[in-house]
């Protein structure tokens, strides 16, 4: 069957994901969801549509082929060689990855997931029917995102039952496979601040007692809720002995801490002094200022 035609119109197509890229020189990447039940990964020559259509899943859709029948789950549109209209050019049904260390006997299907907030990349507030209230859910959107799971997946079973981090719920499928974890919703929280150091310093020595290195020292995963510290994102975590790597990482948690702005600090800045967000946004301003009014008063004296 060619494959720049298909015998079933679309009923129902959504982006559900997307990596576009900006300056139209790689492909860009969406995940559709296909009749509320199919998945489909589709990869987007460039050059085929403007920004503004590739970025905007209600703009693109109406522009896209009809989706081929039958069982694919990768596809790459680009431009037909006789017609130039987009096409499907490429169908494969390689078998995706998925997160094969899964340890916890609850497995929650994607589209069972009933989403509250998504206001952190690959952080959801969700609701399912086996949970209570409200829990976290975190999964891969694109195949490559796989391995950090696999990491997350595996550092959760390492803290089972410590404390130290949020508790593991389950894990998030898409047909079948392991694409995610669910956590328990730690609430009534806040990112750290200067203040908390001592209790964020007290939190990670626990993680380092337990031979195991975070990997990502950043203000936003260290949680405070009253006097208590909780960690998350451990998709960098690894088992590690070396005194030194775990000292190493234990330093940065000042600088951390003190980054007013949440952007991370590189691991070379270990003890920088903190200086409130205010001070630094008037500091900003009068570097900002002076070459303006240097170049003003050149002005006037020419």
């Amino acid at each position: 069957m060619p494959l720049f035609w298909a015998i079933k119109e679309r009923t129902d197509i959504k982006v559900i994901a997307q990596a576009v890229d900006y300056y139209d020189e790689r492909l860009s990447r969406y995940r559709f969801l296909v009749d509320e039940k199919i998945v489909r990964y589709v990869s987007i020559a460039p050059g085929l549509f403007p920004l503004d259509v590739r970025r905007f899943g209600p703009a693109l859709i109406p522009e896209l082929p009809l989706f081929p029948p039958g069982d694919w789950t990768f596809g790459i549109i680009g431009s037909h060689p006789v017609t130039r209209w987009p096409t499907f050019l490429q169908l494969s049904n390689e078998p995706l990855a998925g997160v094969e260390n899964a340890w916890h006997p609850t497995r929650i299907d994607h589209l069972e997931l009933r989403e509250i907030d998504h206001s952190r990349p690959h952080v959801r507030l969700v609701t399912h029917p086996l949970f209570k209230s409200p829990v976290i859910a975190k999964f891969a959107e694109f195949p490559w995102q796989i391995p950090d799971y696999v990491a997350e997946t595996a550092a959760y079973e390492w803290l089972k039952g410590t404390g130290v981090g949020p508790q593991l719920l389950g894990h998030v499928t898409e047909a079948g496979r392991v694409i995610g974890i669910i956590l328990e919703n730690v609430g009534d929280t806040r990112p750290a601040e200067p203040k908390d150091l001592k209790a964020c310093r007290a939190a990670l020595a626990k993680l380092h007692s337990l031979g195991i290195r975070h990997g990502n020292i950043h203000k936003n995963n260290f949680l405070v809720r009253g006097k208590k510290v909780v960690l998350v994102d451990f998709k960098g975590a690894r088992r590690s002995v070396d005194k030194d790597e775990l000292e190493a990482e234990y330093r940065l948690v000042r600088a951390a801490v003190c980054d007013p702005y949440g952007w991370g600090l590189p691991e070379e800045v270990a003890k920088p002094p903190c200086i409130p967000k205010r001070v630094l946004n008037y500091l900003s301003g009068l570097l900002l200022a002076k070459p303006v009014r240097r170049a003003a008063s050149a002005r006037r004296r020419l």
